[in-house]
């Protein structure tokens, strides 16, 4: 029996093909199959094609594949695009209008075409031609159509569900005359506990939430848009307070100034917004305010590609801002880091009162999967070295930016009795006053100089020792070791599984924290390693570069992608046998 199912819902912009692929993964969800889906969409404000591809399995699946059992399109380029795809033996599900070449097709793919577009005016119609599409889909692939209402009648009001059911059943039964085989293998069952369909966007927010965060702000930009939408539809009921500026700009000082104020704080952008929130960047650093950002990669440089992956951004990011300060940067590489490690980010930022950046993209960030609810028992709100009234009356004149061990000073909140202090963008010393101004230290900037910017630089051996900035899948040593870093990880766990398999030793090391770089561990690791495969999505092999740069490590085998799309575990599996031959 096959261990999954992959279908390609693919139409013009405003037809609900989206929505059909999710309400097919919310459906196998809630009945004990695991879903990965991959929306794709052009950046265009009507029109244009949009897919969405939902692969199905038994067990989690981490990452997409290219190649698909079914193919159900309501438009001729959808068609067009993706006549490859289809393996052989699979389903083209097709619109009665559109013209299907059969000879662009793998042998034994079926072809069953109806009249699933919707006549009519306005939207309405329009969109409900998916519910047509759905039904098609039930009828010729086997899935259980009566999952799907159930799914369409959560969410739609009864009227809306019932139009939607008719249509639906109406066109089931239409396809039904054409076929007696059921392709479908997969076995349904009752979950044995609650799963959610999720997206990488969604689960920082929810780890946002889940870390007390109570400010947001930032101004849309994909794909980094639907953190914002997401802490500003559910927010407020946590006490968040969600604010959309002017621009990008004002959206980071916003963030500053909620950060300084004692709230917790997040915003999220892309290359091209966070570009413009640099020089605040460097001002939260220099006045040890915690902020949280998200960067949502996308193709580039300039407005670039603006709904499609990449894994570009890295050195941009590591060295944003002028000068030299030192910042955290986490790159999760799936949906359950995307909510743990984002509740830490805010741990750390006020731990250490320092920028920590959450780095992601597209894939990771658009991409939804099936997943248990999070476990959030035992985690804790660390708010570091908040002085309050009592030790500030034992500390005076107080000094905001005291010279410490760890390079960590008591912060005072706006308000707290005998905390009265500046924050400034200048080098300074220890109380906050510009150094060469300052009595203190007159005649003295030099070494005020030297002392404030070691102090940044002072926490950096404390927070390699917190972190697990590294993670080794697989045996201890391999004949092949897979480096990579951000949603690169799903893709490369399948691939090495595929590899296990297949009888080759393989086993992938994750750079989780790229910032401060963990050189000691990642040395330790590829200093086992008999062969190397760095696998990232970008041009210049940028991870492979910080590897080098910090460890004297060159990473000679590399699969490189900058094609705007994300690997497959497949595409590794080729590179990995490529690499051992």
């Amino acid at each position: 029996m096959r261990s999954d199912f992959s279908c390609l819902f693919a139409g013009e912009a405003g037809y609900g093909v989206m929505s059909a692929g999710s309400t097919v993964a919310k459906a196998a969800g809630r009945n004990n199959l695991w879903a990965f889906v991959v929306n794709e969409y052009p950046s265009l404000i009507k029109g244009g094609l949009n897919t969405c591809l939902v692969r199905l399995a038994a067990a989690p699946l981490p990452a997409h594949e290219e190649m698909i059992d079914c193919l159900a399109v309501l438009s001729q380029d959808g068609m067009e695009q993706n006549y490859g795809r289809v393996q052989p033996g699979g389903l083209l599900i097709a619109d009665a209008s559109l013209a299907v070449d059969s000879s662009r097709l793998a042998r034994g793919v079926r072809v069953y075409q109806l009249p699933l577009l919707q006549k009519g005016s306005g939207d309405v119609a329009k969109i409900m031609s998916n519910s047509a599409m759905l039904g098609a889909f039930c009828a010729l692939s086997g899935f259980p159509a009566d999952l799907i209402e159930a799914v369409l009648a959560s969410e739609f009001k009864p009227e809306v569900f019932e139009k939607n059911r008719l249509l639906l059943r109406a066109t089931y039964e239409l396809a039904a005359q054409q076929t007696a085989a059921a392709v479908f293998p997969l076995p349904f069952s009752e979950p044995p506990a609650r799963r959610m369909l999720i997206n990488g966007n969604d689960a920082i927010a929810m780890g946002a939430l889940q870390g007390g965060c109570k400010f947001a702000a930032g101004y849309p930009m994909t794909p980094g848009s639907s953190v914002l939408t997401y802490l500003a539809d559910y927010g407020p009921a946590f006490g968040l307070v969600f604010k959309q500026a002017e621009d990008e700009i004002a959206a980071i000082n916003m963030l500053i100034g909620a950060g300084f104020a004692g709230a917790r704080a997040i915003g999220a952008t892309s290359g091209g917004g966070f570009s413009l929130m640099v020089e605040a960047l460097g001002f939260a650093a220099l006045a040890e305010v915690p902020l949280v950002m998200v960067n949502a990669q996308r193709g580039g440089p300039s407005t670039g590609q603006p709904t499609r992956t990449a894994q570009a951004d890295l050195a941009f990011i590591l060295n944003a801002s002028q000068g030299e300060f030192l910042r955290i940067v986490v790159a999760p590489g799936d949906i359950e880091e995307c909510f743990f490690e984002t509740f830490r980010a805010f741990n750390l930022a006020e731990k250490y009162q320092l920028p920590v950046i959450i780095l992601t993209d597209k894939y990771l960030a658009d991409s939804a999967a099936t997943h248990p609810f999070f476990k959030t028992e035992g985690l804790a709100i660390e708010r570091g070295k908040l002085a309050d009234p009592d030790w500030l009356a034992a500390h005076q004149p107080y000094k905001r930016y005291e010279f410490t061990a760890d390079g960590v000073s008591a912060r005072a909140l706006p308000g707290t009795g005998g905390g009265r202090h500046i924050a400034t963008s200048y080098t300074h010393g220890e109380d906050g006053f510009y150094s060469s101004g300052n009595r203190e230290y007159a005649g003295s900037e030099p070494e005020v100089t030297v002392k404030a910017l070691d102090k940044l630089f002072d926490k950096e051996p404390h927070i390699l020792a917190e972190l697990e900035a590294v993670r080794l899948y697989g045996p201890e040593t391999a004949e092949l070791t897979l480096v990579v870093w951000g949603s690169t990880k799903g893709a490369a766990l399948a691939g090495m599984e595929l590899a296990t398999a297949a009888g080759l030793s393989v086993n992938v090391l994750q750079v989780v924290y790229l910032s401060p770089f963990p050189a000691a561990a990642v040395a330790a690791i590829l200093g086992r390693s008999r062969q190397t495969l760095l696998v990232e999505g970008n041009k210049t092999a940028q991870l492979g570069g910080l590897v080098r740069m910090h460890t004297g490590i060159h990473l000679a085998n590399r699969y490189l992608k900058y094609d705007s799309r994300a690997f497959t575990p497949s595409q590794i599996l080729l590179k990995i046998k490529e690499v051992l031959a």
